[in-house]
């Protein structure tokens, strides 16, 4: 039997005293993609920044329930959160390259962990870009800025500087809305590549993106898991009322 790579057990989340996720309980398995789906303000982003607890750096956030990643407690005191964050990558909405090299930009996580080899170094850096679908576009202009790339490779040069750390889990909250279809055809396309190695939850408010990219989708309402289904089964017969009501437009 596999084993959940994600288990979440009645998660509650508040910023302040707004309760903004309400007992959620969901498994997530291995090398897999999943939609968690759900109209504005219903609570997406909080939990995905929850499972590498990004959301802990917001002092008014608190959180009650339990996350294991492969078993382990990522809320006990034990826990050493630079690994978690290194294991558990995350793509924001917005590309977000740091005003260096494109080189630099890949190398700047397997460096702030150690690596100073300039051959290790080089190898983790074109295996990563090539990963990212971005080699062939930049494997000649390494030194060039980062910053001169369009918005669709900015976005494929933070998913390469994630997956230079090895993560074994990928976060993606909404990483094509800033881009043009090209471009998120790209990374539609880099998705289904990457859960053959990884696990990806990606946010996303698109129906159709998630019926492409995703197995497994999460229709989050108001905080609340209102249904998880494989996405193609959900999509085809949503068992609540307020799931149908989102896939077909009615609101969201």
């Amino acid at each position: 039997m596999v084993t959940p790579k994600v288990e979440i057990k009645k998660l509650n989340a508040w910023y302040g005293d707004f309760h903004v996720l309400r007992n959620i309980t969901l498994s997530i398995m291995p090398n897999t993609v999943t939609a968690v789906m759900g109209p504005s303000g219903c609570g997406k982003t909080t939990l995905i920044r929850t499972i590498n607890r990004l959301s802990s750096l917001v002092p008014e956030f608190r959180s009650t329930g339990i996350i294991l990643i492969d078993k382990e407690d990522i809320f006990h005191s034990d826990m050493d959160v630079y690994k978690l964050r290194k294991e558990v990558g995350f793509v924001f909405q917005k590309p977000n390259p740091f005003p260096l090299s494109i080189y630099d930009n890949v190398a700047y996580g397997p460096r702030t962990h150690g690596i100073r080899n300039q051959n290790e170094l080089d190898e983790i850096v074109r295996d990563s870009l090539q990963r990212a679908a971005l080699w062939e576009e930049v494997g000649h202009r390494l030194e060039e800025p980062a910053l001169k790339l369009s918005g669709g490779q900015q976005q494929r040069l933070c998913i390469a500087r994630a997956l230079a750390v090895n993560p074994r889990i990928l976060l993606m909250d909404e990483p094509v809305s800033h881009l043009d279809p090209i471009s998120a055809q790209k990374i539609e396309d880099l998705i289904l590549t990457l859960k053959k190695t990884l696990t990806v939850i990606i946010v996303t408010h698109n129906v159709q993106q998630a019926l492409r990219v995703s197995d497994m989708a999460a229709f989050l309402y108001l905080g609340e898991l209102v249904e998880y289904e494989k996405t193609a089964h959900m999509a085809e017969a949503p068992k609540d009322s307020r799931t149908e009501a989102f896939l077909t437009g009615r609101f969201g």
